[in-house]
């Protein structure tokens, strides 16, 4: 006991090896991650993966990130990977005072959708990610010889894993989160929507100060390789825990991919949130289920 003890406090745990035991160094951010992790499959398991089931827990998730929004108040919204700009559209609509700042790196969805976004929302051709200057968007192409549409959600700064996908190369200005925001006093809190296709790791490594100031984040996450040299959903969990942040829930949209809520350690305190967390997950157990 005393031996697992001195593990602990410094660090790590005790580990079997053959007929040894020995101290193996743990990361305690890598260690919540699991935990949590952990937690929201327990938490998952009450949606229904029939039918709509998949949509359906997407739609429940995004709704009660906008009700935490609305909850958190911030006064700077940053949507990356906006695609049409869809969260963006609804912090606007239901909170005229905050910034609204929507990031697009694909330049023909910018110009299919830059006129239905409209006012109160900066939607930027732009990429996020971990330096800046110039880098390089990978439009799919064409996938198994069939052309796919330019206008679409789902390519990256990355390229996916071990299919045949052809790519457009398009030539896009990066920007980091705290080169975009800078040191200036926001004023108030930050809130994130992070859906990057598997560049996770550029955003958030571009984002050490914004992330300081930020109270609420959903981020998409990938449980398997599906982008080259991408974070996993266990990364990005032990990235945020390090940073400060708490999961709240998440949903099973796609099969090893979801949506994840974070809030950062204190807001998880305030009693309206642990009272919003109680009326969601309670519905979630009881309505959203195989019926």
């Amino acid at each position: 006991m005393r031996r697992a003890a001195r593990c602990a406090e410094g660090g790590a745990v005790l580990r079997a090896e053959g007929t040894n035991v020995r101290c193996v160094t743990d990361s305690s951010a890598r260690a919540l991650a699991r935990l949590y992790d952990h937690q929201l499959r327990i938490l998952a398991a009450h949606y229904s993966n029939m039918g709509s089931g998949r949509a359906d827990s997407a739609g429940y998730v995004a709704n009660y990130f906008h009700e935490l929004v609305g909850l958190v108040r911030p006064v700077l919204f940053l949507e990356a990977g906006a695609y049409k700009a869809e969260a963006s559209r609804r912090v606007r609509d239901a909170h005229p005072g905050c910034r609204v700042v929507a990031f697009e790196a694909n330049r023909y969805n910018v110009e299919q959708y830059r006129d239905e976004v409209g006012a109160g929302i900066e939607y930027l051709n732009l990429a996020v990610t971990d330096r800046p200057g110039p880098v390089t968007f990978n439009l799919r192409s064409r996938h198994a010889g069939e052309s796919l549409r330019r206008v679409t959600g789902n390519s990256s700064l990355l390229r996916r894993v071990g299919d045949e996908t052809e790519y457009e190369e398009l030539t896009v200005d990066g920007v980091t989160l705290d080169g975009f925001v800078g040191e200036a006093e926001v004023g108030g809190p930050i809130g994130l929507w992070i859906d990057v296709e598997g560049a996770s790791r550029q955003v958030l490594s571009g984002a050490a100060s914004v992330l300081a100031r930020t109270e609420l984040i959903l981020i998409e996450v990938e449980e398997r390789p599906m982008w080259e040299g991408q974070w996993r959903a266990l990364d990005v969990l032990e990235h945020l825990v390090a940073a400060g942040f708490v999961p709240l829930t998440r949903d099973i949209e796609y099969e090893q991919q979801c949506n994840i809520v974070f809030v950062r350690t204190d807001v998880y305190e305030r009693a309206e949130v642990l009272r919003s967390l109680e009326l969601h997950t309670n519905y979630l157990a009881q309505h959203m289920g195989v019926r």
